[in-house]
């Protein structure tokens, strides 16, 4: 039965100590040559979590500053075994924004890797509530008041050479939702993710062990992921969604192969092809990315048996491209929130060809209804804001009640997400609140530009934000990269656009450039674009 592994409720760490219980020979993680069996990964994290609750008092916040790797799944588990809260780090932010989020959380331990120990010094400096840092490696750094030490000092070496098997048995029974009793979850805090805050300042989700198990266990459910599966990650942990590809994989008893290197494409495809992994996931940038600069298509990828998709809408034409060029593969599209722990909705593969564009229908246990201003469901084919009711709704945000109260009422999740509802109820995204452009007296959704402008066979990516006008308010703008050895000027997109949308929605200004400014997750920062494109 389930329950001999959990205690009365459910939480995170559960999920890896019922694998490792099972099959402690399976692999969980691999990465640079190296993997983390389930049983040694049950150990180690056991070690961690024996170290720090001698040496932090009970509910600490501990923040991971560090790549994806076998270390991170170690602190990451160690974290919650010893009943304390992890709070994943954006490794690409300065050393003032890290301590910023350290500071408000009021972080008590930095577990982080020497390849950041750059930004350590200041970091430390300003975080003063960090008392204990542990490292990767030793650290040449030293306090009066922050104690160090290094993973391996307390768990000794993580990870060995990698063996020729690549998959595990698929005979271990994953989770479902029918496990989950009214007992079974446990609704302490579990992690603290700080958005990207790519429409102002991050803020942090304080999401408890009920919200990612349950989600987790949805998410397992609805991909059909058995202890067979491998995903390729690209995805870093710290961002949501990468989280989310650890979890599931960890409760189903499948495998993470861990890749770091998206900036060379064809690398992560051999990884892909040489750990015969079974899914990838991706954001839109992630896979337009791989259709228009790489060998990715022209790839038998012969054991992978599914995409899945988030972090964004994806573009049509985008779509359409990725089921041409493996029409025998499950795609899997997906919507969500950090806030959601992360997904909200799913769309069926089968049905990714009738209902292109939609973002699918609810995941197990989960509630959403289209609503009005007033929280009011609105008839089918309206326009209103997506409202999430489930045991996936976060706890609230850190230290953030004015936040709060605008988007958590009556328990629901308010997502800013402007949506409507086909005739069988697949609902199919529209745009946000804060990024729709006002044109004078006119609304302009900046994801139907987007696809306009993704739909032209010379476009790489592209990207819509508002700028200053000052007769009309906003005016819209248009940034486009442009794919390999293709040349184009602007009125050959405005020709384009004006072909296929109403004048006003019309870029009427396009600039091109190199690349577009991303987070590390994929995304692309519109904060920093609206920045630098504001004053054209």
């Amino acid at each position: 039965m389930p329950g001999r592994y959990f205690a009365k409720s459910m939480r995170v760490e559960d999920l890896l100590r019922r694998v490792a219980a099972e099959a402690p020979h399976s692999r969980a993680a691999w990465y640079d040559g190296q993997e983390l069996l389930y049983g040694e990964l049950d150990k180690a994290s056991d070690l961690l979590a024996e170290y720090l609750q001698k040496h932090l008092p009970p509910s600490a916040r501990c923040a991971i500053l560090c790549d994806n790797s076998l270390e991170y799944c170690v602190w990451f588990f160690g974290i919650l075994k010893a009943r304390m809260a992890v709070v994943p780090l954006d490794t690409s932010l300065s050393a003032d924004s890290l301590a910023t989020i350290l500071t408000d959380c009021q972080a008590e331990l930095l577990c982080a890797q020497l390849k950041f120990r750059r930004k350590l010094p200041l970091l430390l400096d300003n975080a003063i509530s960090i008392s204990a840092v542990i490292t990767d490696s030793p650290l040449s750094y030293s306090s009066r008041t922050v104690s160090h030490i290094t993973l391996n000092e307390i768990v000794g070496p993580i990870g060995s050479s990698s063996a020729d098997a690549k998959h595990n048995s698929g005979m271990f029974r994953p989770l479902t939702l029918n496990d989950l009793g009214a007992d079974r979850a446990d609704d302490s805090l579990a992690a603290i993710f700080y958005t990207s805050g790519s429409t102002g300042a991050g803020k942090g989700v304080m999401l408890s062990h009920k919200n990612l198990v349950s989600n987790t266990i949805a998410t397992v459910e609805y991909l059909k992921l058995t202890s067979a599966d491998s995903v390729m990650v690209i995805l870093p942990f710290y961002y949501i969604y990468g989280n989310s590809l650890l979890l599931t994989h960890v409760a189903a008893g499948g495998t993470c192969v861990i890749d770091n290197r998206f900036l060379y494409p064809e690398v992560v495809l051999d990884t892909m092809e040489q750990q015969e992994v079974t899914g990838f996931s991706g954001v839109p940038s992630n896979f337009q990315i791989l259709l228009g600069n790489s060998t990715f298509t022209a790839r038998k990828l012969a054991h992978l048996r599914y995409f899945t998709q988030a972090g964004g809408a994806m573009a049509t034409e985008t779509i359409r491209r990725l089921m041409k060029g493996f029409p025998s593969k499950e795609i899997y599209i997906m919507y969500g929130q950090t806030e959601a722990s992360p997904r909200v909705s799913w769309l069926p593969p089968e049905r990714l060809a009738e209902k292109i564009g939609s973002v699918g229908i609810p995941v197990p246990g989960v509630r959403v209804i289209v609503a009005d201003e007033s929280g009011n469901e609105v008839p089918g084919g309206e326009t209103g804001e997506i409202v999430v009711d489930g045991d996936n709704v976060m706890i609230g945000y850190w230290n953030q009640p004015d936040e709060n109260r605008a988007v958590l009422k009556d328990g629901m999740l308010h997502t800013g997400d402007l949506a409507k509802r086909d005739s069988d109820g697949y609902i199919y995204i529209v745009g946000r609140k804060k990024e729709i452009i006002k044109v004078g007296g006119n609304r302009v959704s900046v994801k139907e530009v987007e696809d306009c402008l993704l739909a032209h066979d010379k476009v790489l990516e592209a990207t819509v934000i508002g700028v200053p006008d000052p007769l009309l308010g906003e005016t819209v703008k248009a940034v486009v990269v442009l794919r390999p050895n293709m040349t184009a000027d602007a009125k050959e997109f405005v020709l384009h656009c004006k072909q296929r949308l109403a004048d006003f929605k019309v870029p009427k200004i396009i600039s091109f450039v190199d690349a577009l400014p991303k987070y590390q997750s994929g995304k692309v920062n519109k904060l920093q674009l609206k920045q630098e494109h504001s004053g054209q």
